[in-house]
């Protein structure tokens, strides 16, 4: 076996291998982009000096772009670079022609938006990312005044098991993150009061830009609450407090950021009712489930 050694500028070779500005090349081929590899044989490249390094493994053939030991024909998991992108360019070969396994970036036949393409030998193929859906779920802890005007409900505790994306619970909006169907389901419980006969709760889900504003209204309706036990009243009856509670669900097609609120309003009484909440926000509280809110996408 022969061993021979050249240096022509920053070319070098030995043993069958041949580095290209470095003089201790560790692979068929090994290019030092930033000249800055260790001299001294047979001292390796760190990490951070291989970041900017291309090999041709000697044994495998296989590729590595700042990677000297690649696992695959073309290895760029690099630990240091966080620029391991792979630039893929437009072609307008047929997929037949390119071959089954082929893959192009198609910015000119792609009818919405330019998209990562594949061969099956036959057709191109869009690949196809499923987007994390929408589950929001919240509750209402914090207490809130309804009125005989609609106000939104705000001041939601979120569910941190749940895929909250797009609902603010400050404020109460969801901004819908792409076009889709979205169910929505409210429920509610009010503090008891007094109710007044034939009177109702009447909650919205209310679009806070474009038109029609309120996409849905939901009506929950009350008599009169008796309670026959004493006959104080003029018909033997007296008035007794009652909570008015009900639920609503709503199924609507929205646009990429639609932003749609939830919204209350009763003429129960002509004041304001709190909602009923807990007297703390743990999760397994019995009174923490009336006033709810899911989101869900389709």
């Amino acid at each position: 076996m022969s061993i021979w050694c050249c240096s022509i500028g920053l070319i070098s070779a030995q043993a069958g291998q041949t580095g290209v500005g470095t003089r201790n090349p560790k692979g068929a081929l090994h290019i030092d982009g930033a000249k800055d590899n260790d001299t001294t044989a047979p001292t390796a490249p760190t990490t951070t000096q291989a970041a900017n390094d291309v090999i041709v493994d000697k044994t495998t053939g296989f590729v590595g772009v700042g990677v000297l030991t690649p696992a695959v024909p073309l290895d760029m998991r690099s630990t240091v670079n966080t620029d391991n992108a792979l630039g893929l360019g437009t072609t307008t070969m047929t997929a037949a022609a390119a071959g089954a396994g082929a893959v192009r970036y198609d910015e000119v036949n792609a009818p919405v938006g330019a998209k990562i393409e594949y061969s099956d030998g036959s057709v191109w193929n869009k690949l196809y990312v499923a987007p994390k859906k929408v589950v929001v779920v919240a509750r209402q802890v914090s207490g809130q005044n309804i009125g005989n005007t609609a106000a939104d409900i705000v001041n939601w505790t979120l569910d941190s098991q749940a895929n909250n994306i797009g609902f603010a619970p400050a404020t109460g909006v969801f901004t819908a993150p792409r076009d889709g169907k979205y169910t929505f389901l409210f429920t509610f419980n009010l503090a008891a009061t007094m109710i007044d006969d034939g009177t109702r709760v009447e909650s919205q889900f209310y679009r806070t830009s474009g038109t029609p504003a309120v996409l849905a209204r939901v009506y929950k309706t009350f008599g009169h609450s008796m309670n026959n036990e004493t006959e104080d009243g003029p018909s033997g009856f007296r008035m007794k407090d009652t909570q008015a509670g009900g639920s609503s669900v709503a199924t609507f097609t929205l646009a990429q950021g639609a932003t749609v609120t939830v919204r209350m309003l009763h003429n129960l009484t002509g004041g304001n009712i709190p909602l009923r909440v807990p007297n703390n926000s743990l999760p397994d509280n019995p009174d923490a489930g009336f006033n709810s809110l899911t989101i869900i996408e389709h």
